[in-house]
């Protein structure tokens, strides 16, 4: 089984990721197709990371569901 990852995880991968293979998030965003702004919101949250982001540096996501307690309406 792959382990497990969270939001902190995924943009810690990303933030190394663009550092180490790219340089900077300005040639991130020119290998990618989109511009420096939207990777900028990405990386501070504001937009949702992109499956092209995932991809780039090797993570999936996976969505999972959980049973909780029965609460009575």
């Amino acid at each position: 089984m792959s382990e497990r990852l969270d939001r902190m995880d995924v943009f810690r991968i990303l933030r190394e990721t663009i550092k180490g293979k790219y340089g900077n998030q300005r040639t991130f965003a020119e290998r990618m197709g989109c511009t420096p702004q939207y990777v900028s919101d990405v990386m501070n949250g504001r937009r949702d990371i992109p499956a092209a982001f995932l991809k780039a540096c090797g993570v999936r996501q996976i969505t999972y569901f959980t049973r909780g307690d029965v609460i009575d309406a």
